[in-house]
C-alpha cells in the first residue's frame, strides 16, 4: 500500500471513529485462541471479586459511574498475551486510526443472574475498550453516542431523568460478538456512556473478555 493511501485510509477510520464511537474488528481471535481464553477464564471463576456499589458519581478523572453490581476476574496469561500480541493491536490502530494505542492488561467481567452495570464511562486511561464475549447468553448492552463526549454532570441528569437503564429516545444497544466468530468490539468506553441490564432469570452466569488500551 502507497504511503498517501495508508494515510487515507488511516484518516477515514479515525473520522468514523471519532463519529461513531465503535468498530468490529473480524478474524483478530483465531478458534484455538479463543478456546484457550475461554478455558482460562472458566478455571478462574472463584478468583472472581465483587465489584458492588450504589451511588452515582462524577469522578475527577471526567468518568461518570452509577450502581453497579458483577464482579471481576483478574486477567490470565492467555488473555493478556492477546491484549499484547502486535498482530492483534496492529489491526486494533488500524481499525480505529489511533496509532499510540498501547495495551493497559485486562479482565473478565462475570455477570451472575441479575447482575448489572448502570449507565457509566470508563477510566480516562481506557481510550479504546475491547471485549468480546465468553458465553452465547450475554444479551447486548446499553449505548448512548448522541451523548458522545457528554459532561458527568449531564449524564447524571440523564440518570436522574430516565434511570440507570435508558431505553428511550436515542439510546439504543450494541452487540458483543462471541469471541468463537473470531471478532471483538471495540467502543470509546470513556467518551460513550454505556451500561448494561440485569442479566434475566434463567440465563446462567455470562462472561464479558475485556482490555483497555490508551492513547499515548
Amino acid at each position: 500500500m502507497q504511503h498517501s493511501e495508508a494515510l487515507a485510509e488511516k484518516t477515514s477510520a479515525r473520522d468514523a471513529w471519532d463519529r461513531i464511537g465503535t468498530v468490529l474488528i473480524p478474524d483478530v481471535l483465531a478458534p484455538e485462541r479463543f478456546k484457550d481464553i475461554q478455558e482460562e477464564a472458566l478455571a478462574r471463576t472463584a478468583l472472581a471479586t465483587p465489584h458492588i456499589h450504589d451511588h452515582t458519581a462524577s469522578h475527577r478523572d471526567g468518568s461518570f459511574a452509577s450502581p453497579v453490581h458483577c464482579s471481576f476476574i483478574e486477567p490470565g496469561p492467555k488473555l493478556q498475551a492477546l491484549a499484547y500480541d502486535k498482530t492483534f493491536l496492529t489491526a486494533l490502530r488500524r481499525a480505529t486510526g489511533i496509532e499510540r494505542l498501547v495495551p493497559r492488561g485486562g479482565a473478565v467481567v462475570l455477570y451472575e443472574e441479575g447482575d448489572f452495570q448502570g449507565l457509566h464511562t470508563d477510566s480516562v486511561k481506557t481510550t479504546v475498550t475491547v471485549a468480546f464475549a465468553l458465553t452465547e447468553n450475554l444479551p447486548a448492552m446499553g449505548w448512548a453516542p448522541h451523548l458522545y463526549n457528554a459532561f458527568p454532570d449531564l449524564l447524571g441528569k440523564v440518570v436522574a431523568e430516565h434511570g440507570m437503564f435508558p431505553e428511550d429516545g436515542e439510546f439504543t444497544t450494541l452487540e458483543h460478538p462471541f469471541g468463537a466468530c473470531g471478532a471483538v468490539r471495540a467502543f470509546a468506553g470513556y467518551s460513550v456512556p454505556h451500561w448494561r441490564s440485569p442479566m434475566p432469570d434463567g440465563s446462567g452466569a455470562g462472561l464479558l473478555a475485556t482490555m483497555p488500551f490508551i492513547d499515548l
